[in-house]
């Protein structure tokens, strides 16, 4: 128990270091998760001949810019 109230001081810092480092890695691999599927999404459209949606490719083209 000793140990434990020893380190108290040092977890509160590291904890509120690391919300916002994991907020950001989780927003990263949704905007990458979403990028792939609209990613295939354009690619099963290109391979089966059908037309692109024009909204589908501002999508994709703004992500990329930003």
């Amino acid at each position: 128990m000793n140990f434990l109230s020893n380190l108290s001081p040092l977890l509160i810092p590291i904890i509120a270091l690391l919300i916002p480092i994991v907020a950001m890695i989780c927003r990263t691999i949704l905007k990458v998760s979403r990028l792939n599927l609209l990613h295939e999404t354009v690619r099963h459209l290109s391979q089966n001949g059908q037309p692109i949606p024009p909204e589908l490719l501002a999508q994709l083209t703004d992500k990329q810019s930003s």
